[in-house]
């Protein structure tokens, strides 16, 4: 999936994003709670949609593509109950969609208002008002198939980063027997690269672990293998136990070192590493605050893969950090404004940035725009 273009509005909480378009590499950058956070969150709330979900009071349009040949516009809105204060709620009295429209290609595949439902031209019978045409339709053709492509939307958060000793158990002679298996699956970051290191070609996991060497040369080796628990508070209901665990080799240090011991900085790099191989083609990363977490060593190398990868592939992240915004091209940019509750996202080029990069961060971090980004 390829996000081209997003507007949405909730109208609880009075917050509307004017129409903005996106590339292979978007990053939004602008002064704190001008709304970057917020646009991701809003793609968040679309892919809830996708699955059956209802939000109160939100109106959206998106624009995306499936192939190079195939370009869908999806639009609707959701009534506004007003007696509730939130657009996201679970329970018994959900939002009806008031309309909701759905073309491929400039044809119309489903048109829908409160009274009847059109699907390729012709009147079929009313479907739950409470759930979108994608969710309900999600067996017909070529529904199905955008509904697959809204499952690979993603948000990475590797701040938060749960390190479980739960390991599972697979059949990697039946479930997982290439990298395609993986990446089709729906398993999490950490599960996926265990997978790549056990599945009997292991030409990606290489690929993976000299990346992560470049990014840290005093790491002389990767692998994931069983180690024993110490006896400890902490180990001791595992200590009859080995399971296989992510595990690095320092130069010059004799033991393996544990992924419970690696660093966070070493551990989310290696994961969002992992991610650029192991991930399904049309996978949209969504990453807030890209450097959390990150030394400058890290930052450099993932800022680099990701304008780099040659894979199908979209991120749309966020950042404030001058080294992420100085390298990439200020082409990718959105500056990120917000007037009331009116959230634009700009393009470079309407503040005149200067055509080399350290020009153009040099006017981007003296702009009001970006100095200020919120006004009355």
């Amino acid at each position: 999936m390829r996000i081209v273009s997003l507007a949405f509005e909730d109208k609880v909480r009075q917050w509307k994003l004017e129409p903005m378009t996106f590339g292979r590499l978007t990053l939004l950058v602008g002064a704190s709670g001008v709304g970057k956070t917020q646009i991701l969150n809003a793609i968040q709330l679309l892919v809830r949609v996708a699955s059956g979900q209802s939000l109160n009071g939100v109106h959206w349009s998106i624009t995306f593509q499936t192939t190079p040949n195939n370009t869908y516009s999806w639009e609707g809105e959701f009534e506004k109950q007003p007696h509730y204060f939130d657009s996201w709620r679970e329970d018994s009295n959900p939002s009806n969609i008031r309309y909701e429209r759905l073309v491929q290609n400039g044809n119309v595949i489903v048109d829908r208002n409160e009274n009847r439902v059109f699907l390729n031209g012709e009147e079929i019978v009313k479907l739950p008002r409470e759930r979108s045409v994608i969710e309900v339709l999600k067996e017909e053709e070529p529904i199905a198939t955008i509904f697959h492509h809204f499952q690979l939307v993603t948000l990475n958060d590797y701040t938060n980063i749960e390190r479980s000793i739960i390991y599972k158990k697979f059949d990697f002679n039946g479930e997982f027997k290439s990298i395609g298996d993986i990446r089709d699956s729906k398993e999490d970051s950490r599960t996926r690269l265990h997978l790549a290191y056990f599945i009997s070609s292991k030409d990606t996991f290489e690929v993976i672990k000299e990346t992560f060497l470049e990014v840290f040369p005093f790491v002389e080796d990767v692998k994931i293998a069983p180690t024993e628990y110490p006896t400890s508070p902490f180990y001791s209901k595992y200590s009859s136990l080995s399971i296989p665990l992510i595990q690095l080799k320092e130069k010059g240090v004799e033991n393996w070192i544990d992924e419970f011991q690696i660093s966070s900085g070493m551990y989310r790099t290696l994961l969002q590493i992992s991610d650029l191989y192991l991930r399904a083609d049309g996978t949209v990363f969504l990453i807030d605050e890209f450097e959390n977490s990150l030394g400058i060593n890290c930052i450099d190398e993932l800022t680099t893969a990701l304008v780099s990868h040659e894979r199908d592939l979209q991120f749309i992240i966020t950042s404030h950090h001058p080294y992420i915004i100085n390298n990439i091209n200020y082409s990718n940019w959105k500056i990120v404004t917000r007037h009331g509750g009116v959230v634009t996202a700009h393009d470079a080029d309407e503040f005149n940035l200067g055509k080399s990069k350290h020009q153009a961060f040099t006017q981007l971090i003296n702009l009001d725009a970006y100095a200020e980004g919120v006004g009355a």
